[in-house]
């Protein structure tokens, strides 16, 4: 059995995500709207015979000394890559009297671990392969060509290999996390269902793998336990008494099955209330919607101001920013996340518009998020938009659709001119923007004094 760089990948990703996509019941894959949009490959089979073919073909093109090689493998002892490109080096090898140096040519992806780890695996490979001493790589980026020198890391691999070695052969018992990033993948459904089965621990929102890690040393295994937990015991040295009174709470919540208040809020009253929800396309780098329920006592009202194209976001705003001129008294703006206000303050700049529009709007804007860790716990996982509105009873017209769906469904109308996708992506932000009425109605009824 061979180890190789897309083994590595995953496993600084997630090992639960190598351990599936190797052992996991494949019926059981749920793939995401947004992971159809990425060009995925599978990992090819690595038996001996195909690791000797490759290998063959990869020595007699190093023979030959061609300045650049494409898309070649490396193996050394049962560990192999692929390697996007290989450049001639001025250094001995046992080739001759130059060696080859590995490429990564990434687009603009970010130098985070599961690259930086397959990087020093093929830089290692790639050393040994060439008896040379080789201790970096380079990523080459659309602009840019960056060289990563590594040490440490290269020990971090080392010792991570046995139990990458035990999980592709299902030789170890290995449990998910649950956290944040989970929400995209294929297993999603199936980890979470594992989690919840087990009461993990990183199923509490904050809690990621370094606090669980820390918390199971000390005892503390699952949900459960934290819940009946005395935190006075517990040294703060790996989070602070704050975060572990939340964490204690989140999951008395849960255990429970109710809500917990933990203090009153003083919401601004206004005549007009605005519910605000932004949506961009991260593909194609503008805000593509503002979407506004405005409720004016009994009466309530949806309206979007769209930007089908980034030729058109400046008049987007500038719509925008006009209707609230124009509404006869003051308004609040509720949303559920920081993004709002920083939307709103990146297209003013970005458009040099009236400041005096901006420093209103964000005077004026009240962020319900926050108030669901510092005010009241409610006995769910996360604390997103579409879980805290589930919970309360509110049901999306698609019940499937969140988003990472909404942006698919505007790149259907960008690029293929789609119109039902276009309608469907402002139906999903009428829902989120109607479900933002719904959480500060509750909130209101449940922490305000009047």
């Amino acid at each position: 059995m061979y180890i190789s760089h897309y083994d590595i990948r995953m496993f600084y990703k997630c090992p639960m995500l190598l351990y599936l996509n190797k052992h996991g019941p494949q019926e059981e894959k749920e793939i995401h709207p947004i992971i159809k949009k990425r060009h995925k490959t599978s990992p090819p089979f690595l038996s001996p015979e195909f690791i000797k073919t490759e290998i063959k073909k990869t020595s007699n093109l190093i023979k030959k000394g061609n300045d650049i090689i494409n898309q070649k493998w490396m193996s050394y002892n049962k560990l192999s890559t692929k390697i996007d490109k290989l450049k001639k080096i001025n250094e001995n090898s046992i080739f001759g009297p130059y060696a080859y140096e590995p490429i990564f040519t990434r687009g603009n992806i970010p130098l985070r671990k599961p690259l930086v780890m397959e990087g020093v695996f093929t830089a290692y490979i790639c050393s040994k392969f060439q008896d040379i001493d080789l201790n970096y790589f380079i990523l080459q980026r659309e602009k840019e060509r960056e060289r990563f020198v590594f040490s440490e890391e290269l020990d971090t691999l080392f010792s991570d290999l046995p139990r990458i070695k035990k999980i592709l052969e299902d030789d170890i018992d290995i449990s998910p996390d649950y956290t944040r990033g989970c929400r995209v993948c294929e297993w999603r459904i199936y980890c979470r269902n594992l989690a919840k089965e087990t009461a993990d621990l990183t199923l509490i929102s904050g809690i990621g793998k370094r606090i669980k890690k820390e918390l199971r040393e000390i005892g503390i295994t699952d949900v459960k336990e934290l819940a009946e937990a005395d935190i006075t015991k517990i040294s703060n040295d790996f989070t602070s008494k704050k975060e572990l009174t939340y964490f204690k709470l989140q999951a008395k919540a849960i255990v429970e099955k109710k809500d917990i208040i933990r203090k009153k809020v003083v919401f601004p009253k206004s005549k007009i209330e605005l519910f605000v929800d932004i949506e961009g396309s991260s593909h194609h780098n503008f805000i593509w919607i503002i979407g506004c329920f405005i409720r004016i006592e009994d009466s309530v009202e949806y309206r979007s101001f769209l930007a089908n194209s980034p030729k058109e976001e400046k008049e987007m705003i500038i719509s925008f920013y006009k209707f609230l001129s124009e509404l006869e008294d003051e308004f609040i703006i509720y949303h559920f996340s920081s993004a709002e206000p920083q939307y709103f303050k990146q297209l003013t700049e970005k458009y040099n518009l009236q400041a005096i529009n901006l420093s209103n709007v964000l005077k004026n804007s009240f962020d319900l998020f926050p108030i669901f860790k510092e005010n009241i716990i409610l006995p769910l996982y996360s604390y997103t938009l579409k879980e805290v509105a589930n919970w309360l009873g509110f049901q999306w017209h698609d019940p499937l659709s969140d988003g990472a769906t909404s942006i698919v469904l505007f790149d259907k109308w960008y690029i293929e001119k789609n119109k039902k996708a276009l309608q469907k992506a402002i139906s999903y932000n009428s829902d989120d923007c109607r479900a933002l009425i719904i959480i500060k109605d509750y909130l209101i009824k449940n922490l305000s004094d009047y």
